[in-house]
C-alpha cells in the first residue's frame, strides 16, 4: 500500500505539472517546496535512527565500514547530482 501511494502522488504530480494545471506561482516554489521536504525528510531519518537504541548500540562496532558507506552514498549522490545537473544544462 505505502509503495502504491508513493507511486500514485509521483505520476499525479508529473502529470499536474506537464499539464501545467498548477498556478504560474507554484512553479517557482517547487523547487523550495522541494528542498525543504529534503530537509524534513533528513531530520526526521536522523531523529528515527538516534532515537534506536539497537542502532546507536552498534555504531561503534560498524566504524569504519559506516563511515565509508555514508560518504560514499553522499559523495555518489552529489556527483550524479552533478552529472544530471550538467545533462540538462547543455541539453537547454
Amino acid at each position: 500500500m505505502a509503495v502504491t501511494l508513493l507511486l500514485v502522488s509521483l505520476v499525479l504530480g508529473f502529470a499536474l505539472a506537464r499539464l501545467d494545471v498548477l498556478p504560474q506561482g507554484w512553479s517557482r516554489k517547487v523547487g523550495l517546496i522541494g528542498y525543504l521536504s529534503l530537509i524534513t525528510l533528513l531530520f526526521s531519518l536522523g531523529l528515527t535512527l538516534g532515537s534506536n537504541p539497537e542502532i546507536t548500540s552498534v555504531l561503534p562496532t560498524l566504524g569504519l565500514k559506516a563511515l565509508v558507506l555514508g560518504l560514499g552514498a553522499i559523495l555518489g549522490s552529489v556527483f550524479l547530482v552533478w552529472i544530471a545537473t550538467a545533462a540538462r544544462g547543455s541539453g537547454k
